[in-house]
């Protein structure tokens, strides 16, 4: 049976909670410091799902062929617009084998990351590179994405529209923020290099790096969980995929997501699962948010973090 977390659980835990080593324990913060780094943290996740280039504000996601994909509110193009965000004819993504090109249409106003002036023709660099290509057109954000799917390298364009009614949605919420969620870890490389088939939301399977895991106790009992790098992440921090005895109501179903700072010289780091959040998909059916790996579900109610959108929804239909 999964557990719950209770004070007398609690206690255990600030007592084992560097069990998972045999480093010194990480300094600690007070309870309001903590408190005040989350309030922190969720004002930027709301940027990140309701501000001006969040998820709420995607159009949709096009995969594409090689050779001409045109865009622009006129129905004969491959991509069509909104009349009141597009002219009729906004631009051509030239796809060859191994190279993109975006070619404004004539009289049409089309910007590429931060060049001050209108741009004619740019090569578009997928979003797995440092340096991705964004195209910028009144309120219209346009990039343009590779995804593997078993050995096979898909390409797509995305576009947001920063004026979407989606940004007027519920405000996110949240479990209570308690500090006893936050936990200290110790990360493990694997040895040699390691990698692993994730499955994506739109069916996709990919093979993403498997640098090392992350263990840490609660409750006096070890837990691990694998971390993953997709190819477009170029952090130094650590990317966890989880599921828990949450996410069959109060939490997302598929999984949630948490971000791991970079571990110290001694392989210490913290866990703070008060920053869990919602993947993409929770928001939006034109993202390509990936599962989590098996073995990377906890035993235990982590009632802390981003609770399911659509939970009040979850609640009322359920039997």
């Amino acid at each position: 049976m999964p557990e719950r977390f209770s004070p007398a659980v609690a206690a255990l835990a600030a007592l084992a909670i560097g069990c998972a080593s045999d480093v010194p324990h990480l300094p600690s913060v007070s309870a309001a410091v903590h408190r005040d780094s989350v309030a922190l943290w969720q004002a930027s996740r709301w940027s990140a799902v309701f501000g001006p280039g969040g998820w709420a504000t995607l159009l949709g996601l096009w995969w594409i062929e090689p050779g001409k994909t045109s865009i622009g509110s006129a129905p004969d193009n491959t991509i069509v617009l909104p009349a009141n965000r597009s002219p009729r004819n906004l631009g051509t993504v030239w796809l060859g084998s191994d190279s993109a090109y975006f070619v404004a249409a004539a009289g049409a106003t089309v910007y590429a990351d931060t060049v001050r002036n209108p741009v004619t023709a740019v090569r578009l660099h997928p979003d797995y590179e440092l340096r991705s290509t964004v195209l910028r057109s009144g309120s219209l954000i346009i990039q343009f994405l590779v995804r593997e799917d078993r050995g096979v390298h898909r390409r797509a364009i995305r576009i947001k529209d920063t004026l979407s009614a989606s940004r007027t949605a519920p405000p996110l919420r949240y479990f209570p923020t308690d500090i006893r969620w936050r936990v200290q870890a110790r990360y493990v490389p694997v040895a040699g290099a390691d990698s692993l088939n994730i499955i994506g939301v739109l069916g996709t399977e990919t093979r993403m790096a498997h640098p090392g895991d992350l263990r840490f106790t609660i409750g006096g009992k070890r837990y691990a969980l694998m971390v993953i790098r997709e190819p477009e992440d170029h952090s130094k921090n650590l990317f966890v995929m989880f599921t828990d005895s949450t996410n069959r109501k109060e939490t997302y179903p598929a999984t949630r997501y948490v971000w791991v700072s970079a571990p110290d010289s001694l392989g210490r780091t913290v866990i703070d699962f008060n920053k869990a959040y919602n993947p993409p998909c929770a928001f939006t059916r034109f993202a390509t948010c990936p599962f989590p790996p098996k073995g990377n579900h906890l035993p235990l109610y982590v009632t802390a973090g981003e609770w399911n959108p659509h939970y009040e929804e979850v609640a009322t239909h359920s039997p």
